[in-house]
């Protein structure tokens, strides 16, 4: 449970950079499937709540990094240091903590947001030249 616990927690900070693209991309694809008034109305009604439903995802993910932020204070940057390390559990504790006060739990972050998550596969490269250069502040602190 903690190892996925931490895994959650480390997508939704790592995602979060994502959000903003995300979201313009959303709006670009709304505008697409507005202006293509060819499609049958029902399909461009479904798609349209399809693209609001993928927003609300995005507020939600802002939400949640904002209540981890907040709870972890001065913390947050060593945990966002520590992402790719999983080390420092306590502050993961204190993460899991916080999206809880937010209405949410792990296991529900993961199936809600697991289709953006499977977005942070594709920073591979990002991922593997962060990880070599971890911290040695979230080895002091564990």
């Amino acid at each position: 449970m903690q190892k996925h616990s931490h895994k959650i927690i480390r997508s939704i900070i790592l995602i979060y950079p994502l959000l903003y693209g995300l979201q313009d991309k959303i709006e670009k694809e709304q505008d697409g499937v507005i202006a293509d008034m060819t499609s049958p109305a029902d399909k461009v009604i479904k798609k349209l709540i399809e693209l609001d439903n993928r927003r609300i995802d995005l507020c939600n993910l802002k939400v949640l990094y904002g209540f981890i932020e907040r709870g972890l204070g001065d913390r947050f940057e060593l945990l966002r240091s520590c992402a790719f390390s999983g080390v420092n559990s306590e502050l993961y504790k204190i993460a899991v903590k916080q999206i809880e006060l937010a209405g949410y739990n792990v296991e529900r972050a993961d199936k809600e947001f697991s289709y953006l998550f499977k977005l942070l596969k594709n920073t591979g490269k990002r991922k593997r030249a962060l990880s070599g250069v971890v911290s040695a502040a979230c080895f002091a602190t564990n």
